[in-house]
This record gives C-alpha cells, sequence and structure tokens, in this order.
C-alpha cells in the first residue's frame, strides 16, 4: 500500500493542497496564465486607447508593442492547454473567474499611473508564473515549464522598461 501511494504521489503534482496529475496541473496552472493574460491585455489595450497628454505619442506606441505581444502569449499558452489536453477559458466572465490581477476599469488615469499599474502587474504576473514552475518541479510536463519560463524572461524585460519609465 505504501509503495502504490509514493508511486501515485511521484507521477502527480501537488499545488495548493491538491494532488493533481501532470496534465491536470498544468491545465490549471496554464489557465490561471492565459487568464491573467487577457486581464493584462484589456489593461494595456484601455490604456492604449485613452492615453492623453504629452507622453501620448510614446505611450501609445509602447502599449501597442506591448498588447500584440500579450495577444501572441494569450494564443501560445491557449494553444497550450489545448496540447495537455485542456480546454482554454473562451469569454471575459471565464477570465475573471480564473485570473489573479483584476481589472482597472478607469479610463481618465494619468500616464505615469498608467505606468505604475502596468508595471505592478507585471509583477504580479512573473510571481505567479515562476510559483508555477516551482509548483511543476516535479512533472514530466516539461514544455509547460519551458514555456512558462520563456514567458518569464519576456516579461521580466518589460517590467524592467516600465521600471525605467517610473523613475
Amino acid at each position: 500500500m505504501k509503495k502504490s501511494l509514493l508511486v501515485l504521489l511521484i507521477s502527480n503534482v501537488f499545488i495548493f493542497g491538491t494532488i493533481f496529475s501532470d496534465n491536470q496541473a498544468s491545465q490549471k496552472l496554464l489557465t490561471r496564465a492565459l487568464a491573467n493574460h487577457g486581464v493584462l491585455l484589456f489593461q494595456t489595450l484601455n490604456y492604449h486607447w485613452n492615453i492623453e497628454g504629452k507622453e501620448f505619442h510614446d505611450y501609445h506606441l509602447l502599449f501597442n508593442k506591448q498588447y500584440n505581444a500579450l495577444f501572441e502569449n494569450l494564443d501560445l499558452i491557449a494553444e497550450r492547454i489545448r496540447a495537455v489536453g485542456g480546454k482554454a477559458p473562451s469569454s471575459m466572465k471565464e477570465f475573471l473567474k480564473h485570473a489573479t490581477l483584476k481589472e482597472d476599469h478607469r479610463v481618465k488615469i494619468n500616464p505615469k499611473q498608467m505606468i505604475i499599474n502596468l508595471h505592478d502587474q507585471y509583477v504580479k504576473v512573473i510571481n505567479d508564473i515562476k510559483q508555477s514552475i516551482k509548483d511543476l518541479e516535479k512533472s514530466d510536463d516539461f514544455g509547460t515549464r519551458k514555456m512558462l519560463e520563456d514567458l518569464v524572461e519576456m516579461h521580466e524585460k518589460t517590467k524592467w522598461m516600465l521600471d525605467s519609465l517610473r523613475k
């Protein structure tokens, strides 16, 4: 009995007090990552569309670059969810249900605060993805871990750029 339980635990992933199979764990973590990217995408679009002031041109272009990258990431994550046997969330309601990020509904916001808010959101996304990588440490899902590591690298660069603009 003990041996079979040990084998079960080795071939599964423990997340937040629950044991999942490798694919179930990956689906759960990827779904949260997808949802957070969706919230971040719409926040970036909001700022892109509603930026005003002397920073308009530069920030408008920056937000354009960021939301295009986020859209590519959304597709990548959704396809990975499908590759590990899951179904990608398909509505904003589902995204908001699974996301740990909170939406910023404000339309009137000063440009500096937009940068600060996006920076803080990227910090949260990076930390969440890093935790997901740790949660998948004993998993055989190398593809998901590699993809998440690549996302961290991309987001850390964006965070650094936003941090430079905050000063």
